[in-house]
């Protein structure tokens, strides 16, 4: 049977503002041998499928420096620490990105992105009937085209590699699953 590993020391290592660097010295419950491991601490994430009124997804192209690509993505970002729940975060994420806003918003999923490394959360939300009510409001840091792109021609931009992103795969799978289109059983 898998344990957790105990933990026998945490260091703040780096501070970059969105993420943090922790080494921990930690001690395997199988072997007794003790080893240092890195964790990236990050806020929980949102991403956001929103549909319009055409059945439409709202979708932004954006350059990312990780893989130095324009990716075809979702809006979404981080759980910001005023926010008060992650609904809350995936409506301003939808509105500073898009200057969209939606009438509904449905929890789809969630999950830890990468725990090997990574601390944080994602959460996926299906939004309904949204539409264009201002201008993107874009940090110095972005730059998005807003795109709409119709949700049955998702599946072939997917096999296409047109969309690529790992969350945003997991983001349609979620949203498939909560329309019935694909098996498994929802509450």
């Amino acid at each position: 049977m898998i344990r957790k590993w105990e933990i026998l020391k945490r260091e703040l290592v780096s501070d970059f503002q969105i993420l943090q660097v922790q080494k921990k010295k930690v001690r395997s419950p199988r072997t007794g041998a003790i080893n240092d491991v890195l964790a990236l601490q990050f806020p929980p994430w949102v991403l956001v499928v929103a549909l319009t009124p055409d059945e439409e997804v709202v979708m932004i192209r954006q350059y990312r420096h990780g893989t130095e690509q324009v990716c075809l993505e979702l809006p979404g970002g981080l759980v910001d620490p005023e926010d008060t729940s992650p609904v809350v975060s995936a409506q301003r994420e939808l509105l500073e990105e898009t200057g969209y806003q939606a009438s509904k918003f449905h929890l789809t999923g969630e999950c830890f992105p990468q725990p090997a490394i990574l601390t944080n959360k994602c959460y996926f939300f299906a939004a309904e009937k949204a539409e264009q009510v201002q201008k993107p409001i874009l940090d110095a840091g972005e730059d998005i085209d807003i795109i709409k792109v119709s949700v049955k021609s998702i599946p072939a931009l997917i096999e296409k590699k047109e969309i690529d992103h790992g969350m945003v795969l997991l983001a349609f799978f979620y949203f498939w699953l909560m329309q019935g289109q694909i098996g498994g059983t929802r509450p």
